[in-house]
């Protein structure tokens, strides 16, 4: 079997778990932020590994498709495409993802999770949090000051 093919057993098996355990929405529920976290865990190590591989910080999606992200979510553009998922564009940060705890990389901006009052974020440590969207955007709006 291929690594696709492990990784779907794996996801959906986790899945069936996770409806089983608890009621059917807060199962689904469930599931779709776990999709979110992972994804944006995912995109926050691609721009570190674009980093360590180039000696630059990554400035457009496409330099993201150098890393093994395309490997590892063979569907992960379409996070972009349809504007669910957008990254921060730091033009400088510490190669350690220890000392960028305060550096939003990601974060998740579409859909009915992202439509609740808060939203999902990666930080430069390659933390996930559910912070409240308002606290996102004041964030955001500081960076262009």
């Amino acid at each position: 079997m291929s690594h696709k093919g492990i990784f779907a057993v794996v996801v959906g098996a986790v899945a069936i778990a996770l409806v089983v355990i608890r009621e059917p929405f807060s199962g689904v529920r469930d599931v779709a932020h776990e999709a979110v976290r992972l994804h944006l865990e995912l995109f926050g190590s691609s721009i570190y590994e674009y980093h360590a591989t180039t000696g630059k910080w990554p400035t457009q999606i496409d330099d993201l498709a150098t890393t093994s992200l395309p490997a590892t979510s063979p569907h992960w553009r379409s996070w972009f495409d349809y504007d669910a998922m957008v990254i921060v564009w730091h033009k400088t940060l510490n190669p350690d993802p220890k000392d960028n705890a305060g550096h939003i990389l990601a974060y998740h901006n579409k859909g009915l999770i992202a439509e609740q009052g808060q939203s999902w974020v990666c930080w430069g440590d390659l933390r996930t949090e559910y912070i409240k969207t308002e606290d996102l955007r004041a964030y955001l709006n500081n960076l262009k000051d």
